[in-house]
């Protein structure tokens, strides 16, 4: 079993996902706002300017155009069966995310760290399509846990190297008040669900099926539970 189908079997069992739906749940209530409010006398903006840069990772655009332009050089230009398949993956695991985020981030309307300290807004406002109500999911948090959990799926022996890289740019976005500490908890768990049920989608149909590697299918096949009982 590959280090993401581990990850993936055990953050879908029952209890982990009402248990993970609380901690945001108490993020929410009790810990956001002392929290931001605590960064906020930190200014990290200034202090540890590094973030600045780090968070950058994060930033979906970039990851859409490496994807896509690798999907066509390893196709027509270096031909390469493994890494074509790889990168329409790699592509597809930061544009479903994406998508399911943006509208998320719309219909919640949740206002972002800024407001609190400007308006003192808190909470959900519903239907919005300005940047300071669209807080929840965080975006940058989905992207690079998209692309983390997607290289980890294709290149497996680096899969903790990926994660650990994720979790860095998606704490610098709560470090630098982009958003609050349960926004990148949700984006983070929504990002795995999306992208375990897309590749348990992908493997099923037998999609894509030359990025997952020569004997890939035999070593991989009885790794997946999901609809099995959960222990």
């Amino acid at each position: 079993m590959t280090p993401f189908n581990r990850l993936f079997n055990i953050m879908t069992k029952p209890w982990v996902v009402v248990l993970y739906v609380l901690i945001v749940a108490g993020s929410y209530c009790y810990i956001d706002q002392p929290l931001t409010e605590f960064m906020g006398t930190l200014d990290l903006r200034m202090n540890w300017s590094f973030l600045t840069w780090l968070t950058k990772l994060g930033t979906g655009f970039v990851y859409f155009i490496l994807f896509f332009a690798m999907g066509i050089l390893f196709r027509y230009i270096l031909v390469n069966p493994l890494w074509e398949a790889r990168s329409w993956f790699l592509f597809l695991s930061v544009l479903i995310p994406s998508l399911v985020c943006g509208v998320l981030k719309v219909m919640l309307g949740r206002a972002r760290p800024s407001m609190w300290f400007e308006q003192s807004l808190y909470g959900f406002y519903g239907w919005h399509t300005d940047a300071p109500f669209m807080s929840f999911p965080s975006g940058h948090t989905t992207t690079i846990m998209g692309v983390a959990l997607g290289l980890s799926i294709v290149l497996p022996r680096y899969c903790y190297a990926f994660l650990v890289t994720g979790f860095l740019v998606a704490l610098s976005r709560v470090l630098l008040l982009h958003h609050y500490l349960s926004d990148v908890l949700a984006a983070s768990y929504l990002a795995l669900l999306e992208i375990g049920f897309f590749y348990f989608i992908l493997r099923k149909k037998k999609w894509l099926q030359a990025a997952w590697g020569p004997g890939a299918g035999k070593s991989n096949s009885a790794a997946w539970n999901i609809g099995a009982k959960h222990g």
